[in-house]
């Protein structure tokens, strides 16, 4: 079985990228001090764009830039061809295309995409997309690149040996990936046994953890990471000096946290002093991390980047953030303080204006709020609650938001785009979020182009959402829904929703449910039934534009 086959059979899920997003290259290339492309108006190109789930939420935000993916699988490109033209999307194509067949005449792009492809291709397609990058590269662009890293990655490797050895003979993808998911059962008890002795083994824990995990893998990933034909790993100096070949330079991680040595505690920062410059550097420390996969940042070799980051140039930037205190937060002296992320991460800050700050995000969230007018409101509320002392400090604050950024527990962003974050009487989700939901994904892309997963109640009731019904008739409708389907019933977690004796859904759930939509971005201006067709994109469908 080809890899093109397994592609068509077994889909790569396809979903919302967050580093990818031109806003988020744009703002980290702006701060290390690269005059970047507005994503308002750029040009992007994906490679291995798959059913576009990446792709079609960046262009359905913004209208006036110009989106190209190309993708191998038809299946693929197919599903995300039928979206786009469901969406009406004029300012993106995905093409049904070999890499190696991408035209490199064709005018340059602002920023180039390619997640999940490079260390899954021979090494012709491996150069030809680095020399894409090279040809096709704009003056100001960034290169996005994902791939597996040695050492790392060899911890994974042993277990692909494993899978590959289990599956030998077998040429079906279900077939394959069965026969997976039979070894990892075998080998989920055989690593969990304790020596004759009753001693834990310490030797196997590493296996035991992948194992584990890769037991609730989506298939997709079980299959094309570990089952492939080709999963071909290098060491990060070897990347980099396949990418000066063509032309480009390193120009950081997109997870830029990675990069401070400082993150590795004050012994391993002692040991990797001196070393060498900052690619040298990288290598070492994914020696200390065993690293096995990186996210890497690529600009034209003439590029001047650089690295020593003045936190003046955040004044620069809005900041969004959704991030929950888990004690109570005291704004009148410096004390740590934990937060979570939507996603479940732990933070810590101490100084009284960033926590001020955070409260007054959390407010607004999605939306985001230019830095200089948040720290003067942020400064009244700290000097308010008897913490006067404090509200001047903006620079122990500015640290502390740097952090964040790099933790990626805040975001920066140089758009002005807003978005309704409260519900309406009349909800309505956008076009695309209703589309997402209708195609069976699982998934739907936030405005800040975090992937939210839905299950089938929470997917059904955005199909819901098209402004023709108030709270009272969306709670009759979903559960006259669910009354004839199980999996709704099951989803809705309502026993007389399963028994079919609901009239209506609880409030409070309906309420949790549309207010976890509205804080992603996915509702729109609240409105009274239409007389035009639901579903149909008009102007006041979504807000586009730098003033959106």
């Amino acid at each position: 079985m080809t890899t093109l086959d397994s592609y068509d059979q077994i889909p790569y899920e396809s979903f919302a990228i967050p580093e990818t997003h031109p806003d988020y290259l744009a703002t980290l290339g702006r701060l290390l001090g690269l005059t970047t492309a507005d994503p308002e108006r750029c040009r992007v190109l994906e490679l291995g764009a798959a059913s576009g789930g990446n792709l079609i939420p960046m262009a359905f935000h913004l209208p006036w830039s110009e989106f190209v993916g190309v993708e191998l699988s038809a299946e693929q490109a197919r599903r995300g061809q039928a979206m786009i033209a469901e969406l009406g999307l004029s300012n993106l194509r995905l093409l049904h295309q070999d890499i190696l067949d991408v035209d490199e005449t064709q005018a340059p792009f602002d920023f180039i995409l390619v997640h999940g492809v490079y260390s899954w291709v021979p090494d012709a397609v491996k150069e030809h997309i680095l020399h894409l990058c090279g040809r096709l590269l704009s003056a100001r662009g960034i290169a996005y690149v994902s791939y597996n890293v040695l050492p790392g990655w060899r911890q994974r490797g042993m277990l692909r040996d494993m899978l590959l050895f289990h599956c030998r003979g077998a040429s079906a993808p279900g077939e394959r990936l069965s026969r997976a998911r039979d070894l990892l059962d075998r080998l989920a008890r055989g690593v969990s046994a304790k020596h004759p002795d009753g001693q834990p083994r310490p030797e196997a824990e590493t296996l035991r953890r992948e194992v584990e995990y890769l037991r609730t893998a989506r298939p997709s990933y079980l299959y094309h990471e570990y089952l492939e034909e080709t999963n071909s790993p290098e060491l990060f100096s070897d990347v980099m000096a396949r990418a000066r070949r063509h032309g480009l330079a390193f120009l950081a991680e997109s997870k830029l946290h990675t990069m401070f040595a400082s993150t590795l505690g004050p012994a391993a920062e002692a040991a990797l002093d001196g070393l060498g410059d900052q690619v040298v550097q990288e290598q070492y420390m994914d020696f200390l991390r065993l690293r096995a996969f990186r996210q890497t940042l690529f600009v034209r070799a003439d590029a001047r980047p650089c690295l020593e980051i003045d936190l003046e140039r955040l004044y620069d930037f809005s900041v969004h953030a959704d991030l929950t205190p888990l004690q109570r937060v005291h704004l009148n002296r410096v004390k740590r303080q934990d937060y979570a992320t939507a996603d479940g991460a732990r933070l810590q800050v101490e100084h009284p204006l960033t926590k001020a700050l955070l409260e007054g995000l959390a407010m607004v969230y999605p939306n985001a709020v230019p830095l200089g007018p948040l720290l003067d409101a942020a400064a009244k509320e700290v000097a308010g609650a008897g913490g006067r002392r404090y509200a001047d400090e903006r620079d122990a604050c500015l640290g502390e938001l740097f952090n964040l950024y790099i933790s990626q527990g805040i975001g920066l962003t140089g758009r002005a785009a807003r978005w309704p974050h409260e519900v309406g009487a009349w909800p309505r989700a956008t076009p695309l979020a209703r589309a997402q939901a209708a195609s069976g994904e699982g998934h739907v892309a936030s405005v800040r182009h975090r992937s939210l997963g839905l299950d089938a109640l929470s997917a059904r009731l955005l199909m819901l959402l098209d402004g023709t019904r108030d709270l009272n008739a969306l709670s009759t409708d979903l559960a006259a829904e669910i009354r004839t389907d199980p999996a709704l019933a099951t989803a809705s977690g309502s026993p007389g929703a399963a028994e079919g004796r609901s009239e209506q859904i609880a409030p409070a759930s309906l309420e949790r449910l549309l207010g976890i939509f509205a804080r992603a971005g996915l509702l729109v201006a609240d409105a009274q039934p239409r007389d035009s067709e639901p579903g149909v994109m008009n102007g006041n469908d979504c807000s586009t534009g730098p003033s959106e």
